[in-house]
């Protein structure tokens, strides 16, 4: 039976994943944005401390987001320390040996076919063969740069794969399974393990190791579950097989651990103890909600029972909670650091579980990545699970509603969302922006005609060319070619005089589409969002919000793509405007029809963006899918 045998104790944050090298150092990458070379203290024998046993030989430094992947290439004559690989949140790749950082490798090939972010990739015996899992549920096997055969049966994302012997191979998922399959397509064996995340998952030399959310290790022998072993973290993100059977595991807690079969190398009995005494205060945490302790509550048949007959007076304030002068339906208690007293957390029974992890986390100064944590935690101990919000359809948003046309600070007229009864309606209507007033748009470039370089000015005849195209798109009628050929001539301007043209082509897409493409639309888009300009900036948001309309599909497939440069907007003095308008192209990408796959990596990703940057959204991150799309509930 495996036992903790050492403990790798120095970075600040969760570690994601790790490695050993050709030369027997240990890798492990962290969300502290380094990767940690460790090697071995020769002189440990099975008195010394669990965390003497590794020692930090070096720190990699390079990466400007989270490590989310190391791996080690063999030692060659060029290279006899071998090289150490390190894939981060940044979009970079660095290759580390003495002296050397490289971060830009060559592109061999590029393997497109799933439909959400790949999680893993496996490399099959046999040149140019591949495994690859994805957020999409699938597995797919590639062959010379081609796609050869698509495993499905997974019921949510794929987190992990491992070739085994006799074309062969395994896969874990967040559906909480470990699947056996045959290359030849069948899956021979389905183990539940969880109905937890399962993140990753490893060979052993008599059987397999799968890790996962809860804090959970697992060994599998002969297809079944040997052995589960507790950590005390919250997450469980990597497993990686070392010498003589023993693994090594990363978790949230930014601590790896070394768990070993063999009693020889067994940690001291302190050790131990010390890991047993932190899982039990992990458990009480869990078992208890405020003062109140789970285990004394009464089952279903207490409601079955007659009740005491009094006075309801001030019953809410009875049974609340009072935690620094105010009081809460709950008060739970929150473990934020190994071997500290847990933090206390109020909430109440109305409140939104994302916006309370929010405001712990800002009030405590925790890391953000906690947030997701903190919310699922709040959610499970206390039940809260549906906050509404009612919704005013005849609500004027006060950044994009009717007013001046040069982008300003005036609110213009607002009204307050009306309050009544909750409801909710499927999110099918895409949320769009009105074509602007052609009186201003002529007079705007008009003004701005008399200030260009006089190569791109507009003569008096096409101005007054330029008048009736305008006003044709403001009336909604279509453009012949002739008019795209002024309107060319316009987006030829410089940037400090373009925003009114840039809103000029947003009114013809809307009318006459055919006149654009696609590829043309999304890069006036995105190269005006990065301008220091901000009214370019807004007229190109708009523009974003109404392609999201028009190709929502396009837009899901590359969320990434469209959402970055705007997010990078949040930057500007302009934030509130660019806030509604990110809300607005997230909606839309809910709206899409019941057939097109919508990946958990989008929802959660909108999720996440709307608690970060809009606390006080009235968009709530919760949707639920429908036969005709997204509920949204508002």
């Amino acid at each position: 039976m495996y036992s903790l045998s050492a403990t790798l104790v120095g970075h600040s944050s969760d570690v994601r994943c790790c490695c050993m090298t050709a030369t027997g150092h240990i890798v492990t990458g962290s969300r502290d944005n380094t990767a940690r070379v460790w090697e071995q203290n020769p002189s440990c024998d099975q008195t010394t401390p669990a965390a003497n046993r590794w020692k930090v030989m070096c720190q990699l430094t390079g990466h400007t987001g989270f490590v989310n992947a190391v791996a080690s290439l063999k030692v060659t004559e060029d290279f006899p320390m071998g090289l150490i690989v390190t894939g981060g949140q940044d979009k970079v790749i660095n290759v580390y040996c003495t002296g050397l950082v490289w971060e830009d490798l060559e592109l061999r090939e590029v393997l497109k076919g799933h439909s959400a972010p790949v999680w893993d990739v496996a490399i099959f015996p046999g040149v140019g063969t591949y495994l690859s899992a994805s957020g999409d549920k699938s597995i797919r096997l590639w062959r010379e740069g081609k796609q050869d055969t698509v495993y499905t049966g997974h019921l949510d994302a794929v987190r992990k794969l491992a070739v085994l012997p006799a074309s062969t191979f395994m896969s874990c998922s967040n559906d909480g399974t470990v699947r056996h399959w045959n290359v030849a397509g069948p899956c021979l064996n389905v183990v539940q393990l969880s109905s937890n995340f399962l993140y990753s998952l490893c060979l052993l030399p008599n059987g397999q190791a799968v890790s996962g959310e809860g804090g959970n290790l697992y060994v599998l022998k002969d297809g079944t579950l040997h052995q589960g072993i507790q950590i005390p973290a919250v997450s469980v993100w990597c497993c990686e097989p070392l010498p003589d059977s023993d693994v090594l595991v990363g978790g949230s807690d930014g601590v790896a651990r070394i768990f070993s079969p063999h009693p020889d190398r067994a940690a001291p009995l302190q050790d131990i103890e010390q890991m047993r005494e932190q899982l039990a205060a992990q458990k009480h945490s869990k078992q208890t909600v405020g003062d109140l302790e789970l285990s004394k509550l009464k089952g279903p048949e207490a409601l079955n029972e007659r009740g005491t007959e009094g006075i309801v007076q001030d019953a809410y304030d009875k049974d609340k909670h009072e935690l620094d002068g105010q009081k809460y339906d709950f008060v739970i208690n929150v473990d934020v650091q190994e071997g500290a007293p847990p933090l206390k957390l109020g909430c109440n029974k109305t409140d939104d579980p994302w916006h309370v992890a929010q405001d712990f986390i800002n009030k405590h100064s925790l890391p953000q990545a906690y947030l997701e944590q903190i919310a699922n935690y709040i959610r499970q101990n206390t039940g809260i699970d549906n906050k509404v919000m009612d919704y005013d359809p005849n609500f004027c948003d006060p950044y994009t509603g009717s007013g001046r046309y040069v982008p300003s600070s005036d609110p213009g007229p607002v009204s307050s969302p009306a309050l009544g009864a909750t409801r909710h309606f499927p999110a099918t209507r895409v949320l769009t922006e009105n074509i602007p007033d052609a009186s201003k748009l002529i007079k705007k470039i008009t003004e701005h005609n008399a200030a260009v370089n006089e190569n791109s000015r507009l003569s008096e005849g096409e101005l007054a060319h330029f008048e009736k195209i305008a006003n044709k798109t403001s009336e909604g009628q279509k453009l012949d070619t002739g008019d795209m050929e002024l309107v060319a001539k316009l987006l030829s301007w410089d940037k400090s005089f373009l925003f009114p043209c840039i809103d000029l082509a947003r009114s013809i897409n809307k009318t006459s589409p055919e006149f654009f493409q696609l590829s043309d639309k999304f890069n006036l888009v995105t190269t005006n969002i990065k301008t220091e300009n901000v009214a370019c900036v807004r007229v190109s948001l708009r523009f974003l919000v109404d392609i999201t309309c028009q190709h929502t599909e396009y837009c899901v497939q590359n969320f990434v793509d469209l959402v970055a440069p705007a997010m990078d907007c949040l930057n500007t003095t302009d934030k509130k405007f660019v806030c509604t308008s990110l809300y607005k192209i997230m909606f839309n990408m809910t709206c899409v029809d019941s057939d097109q796959m919508i990946s958990r990596y989008l929802l959660d990703s909108i999720s996440k963006v709307c608690v970060l940057f809009f606390p006080s959204s009235c968009f709530l991150p919760k949707a639920k899918k429908q036969r005709n799309g997204f509920k949204w509930w508002l």
